[in-house]
């Protein structure tokens, strides 16, 4: 008995350690999701908001990306996007995000405060995430430094 007991166990512990799979947030209409890094010090937020369709399906909408991330090199510069492998919607210009804490350099970089802090959000057309997984990027000289694991944003209405 107690043999089939650890046989149990063994199993059990294999089953849980040997997945490797990284967990899709789903961001849902109305909702606001934390979106966990990967690595790092920060979060991301994604919040949705949208236009219904007679059918309950979402025409068009918007999802405001807020990231807040620490830990940064207060005069480094930094680039954040939203996307897969280099391409995605990068933050900026001025005009189309809201920082409150660290400076804008030029028209898509971001500079921390003095205690290494970003925070930066821009309100995206859901379109240009195109049903796919996606990710939140935050770049140091073209070198990646933060990113968040993947989401997706469904576009049905809750019940």
């Amino acid at each position: 008995m107690r043999s089939i007991l650890i046989i149990f166990l063994v199993f059990g512990l294999l089953l849980t350690g040997c997945s490797n799979e990284t967990s899709i947030t789903e961001v849902g209409v109305y909702t606001a999701e934390d979106i966990p890094l990967e690595e790092g010090e920060g979060r991301v937020t994604i919040a949705f908001e949208e236009t219904i369709l007679d059918d309950g399906m979402v025409a068009d909408g918007l999802i405001d990306v807020i990231v807040l991330a620490k830990g940064l090199k207060p005069n480094a510069n930094y680039e954040i996007s939203l996307g897969e492998n280099n391409h995605g919607v990068v933050f900026g210009p001025e005009e189309n995000v809201e920082l409150r804490f660290g400076t804008m350099v030029g028209e898509t970089l971001f500079q921390p405060n003095e205690q290494g802090e970003l925070y930066v959000s821009m309100k995206n057309p859901l379109r240009v995430i195109n049903e796919n997984e996606v990710r939140v990027i935050v770049l140091e000289n073209g070198k990646e430094v933060l990113r968040t694991q993947p989401f997706i944003v469904s576009k049905e209405t809750p019940q």
